[in-house]
């Protein structure tokens, strides 16, 4: 007999759709590194590791504004610009919690702490739209 899964539902654990491992990055690296490493890894944002963990998050939004404005990628390091205020989720708080604390907190992508501290994964917010707006069975 085969089995099929189960698709995730508002109200499952987050746990069922983070992504692991997840990209990350020393904070010294430069803004160029920083966009080879979210091209390499196929993903929308890399974390910024510092001596205790993740410090802070850089987004291909941030990539993309400091070419814009003309920045320099080589001289410019993941540091200078990381989001420092990370909003972290839990393994077992809700996809649909998960989906309007980003929305509250206007992040795209959430760090899931594990229940050591460390980083379990990530989540963004096409995963958790992924979910939320699945057509009915």
């Amino acid at each position: 007999m085969a089995t099929t899964t189960e698709r995730p539902a508002p109200d499952d654990p987050v746990r069922r759709i983070l992504r692991a491992p997840v990209a990350s990055i020393p904070a010294e690296r430069s803004a160029r590194e920083v966009a080879e490493e979210l091209v390499a890894d196929e993903v929308g944002a890399v974390l910024v590791d510092g001596s205790h963990g993740p410090v802070g998050i850089v987004s291909e939004r941030d990539v993309v504004t400091a070419l814009a404005t003309g920045s320099d990628l080589d001289r410019l390091q993941a540091a200078d610009l990381m989001s420092t205020e990370l909003v972290w989720a839990d393994p077992d708080d809700g996809i649909g919690d998960v989906a309007r604390r980003m929305r509250e907190a206007n992040v795209r992508h959430m760090p899931v702490r594990g229940t050591s501290g460390a980083v379990a994964g990530i989540v963004s917010v096409r995963d958790v739209l992924d979910v939320l707006a699945a057509p009915a069975d």
